[in-house]
């Protein structure tokens, strides 16, 4: 396996195109620990990696996101938006919300909300954003999100934002989209019925679960025990347990 560094993961990021890392003041993680840094992501993941014991943690998957992908079109037909929903599982969204200071238990704030919406949204240029976009073979680049909202639901941290298309297109037979972690720290489900927004050619969305095989299936096992500050030798490893939203238009 992998350090997670030689993918790019140093003092200035944390390689996911987060933003920079950063110390902590509040942890005292003591000498075991030393080096170690909460990433763009927030004090959420290295509290949920079980670095606070400093000591190496089974981290893949680690992070469970409920995810969501709605369609947008524009007057013409033309594929223009994406709406992605991410619903973080209850243990991520406890450690966030400690991280910022806020009490789930009480309505949010005005401000809370909006310091909630851009804790995971914040991204450098050229991150893919864990969603990718295909119109056959072809991929198609997405801007990093616009108007970011948030909310507590039941519990779990739910973020919500636009991505606009680089290349705006009439869909036809095969337009799908992605949602996967390539280093598989981060697993997404795909949940509900993608919605339809505009005007289009009498298109169908529908999920296309990611089928287990015994050799994936022993893979994921191997997975499990891949230390946090490690990554897979396997590259783009999270694409082979992917969920995929199909767009199928007349």
């Amino acid at each position: 396996m992998g350090e997670r560094a030689r993918h790019g993961h140093d003092a200035a990021g944390d390689g996911r195109g987060r933003g920079p890392r950063r110390a902590d003041p509040r942890l005292d993680l003591g000498a075991d620990a030393a080096g170690v840094f909460v990433t763009g992501r927030g004090l959420a993941l290295v509290l949920a990696a079980g670095l606070i014991a400093g000591s190496p943690a089974a981290a893949h998957p680690h992070i469970f996101i409920d995810g969501g992908v709605d369609f947008l079109f524009d007057g013409e037909g033309r594929l223009t938006r994406l709406r992605i929903t991410w619903d973080y599982d209850p243990m991520t969204s406890l450690f966030m919300l400690e991280d910022l200071g806020i009490d789930g238990s009480k309505p949010l704030s005005d401000e809370d909300r909006a310091r909630l919406a851009g804790y995971d949204t914040a991204w450098d240029e050229g991150y893919a954003g864990d969603t990718y976009l295909w119109n056959g073979e072809q991929a198609i680049g997405l801007s990093n999100p616009i108007a970011p909202e948030a909310e507590i639901r039941d519990g779990r941290v739910v973020l919500r934002f636009l991505r606009d298309l680089d290349k705006p297109f009439r869909p036809r037979s095969d337009a799908r989209v992605e949602m996967y972690d390539p280093e598989y720290y981060y697993s997404y489900t795909l949940v509900g019925t993608p919605g339809l927004e505009g005007t289009h050619d009498r298109c169908r969305a529908t999920i296309e679960p990611y089928e287990p095989t015994s050799k994936l299936t022993f893979l994921q096992k191997t997975l499990s025990a891949i230390p946090v500050d490690q990554t897979p030798d396997q590259a783009n490893v999270g694409e082979l347990f992917t969920d995929k939203a199909r767009l199928r238009c007349d």
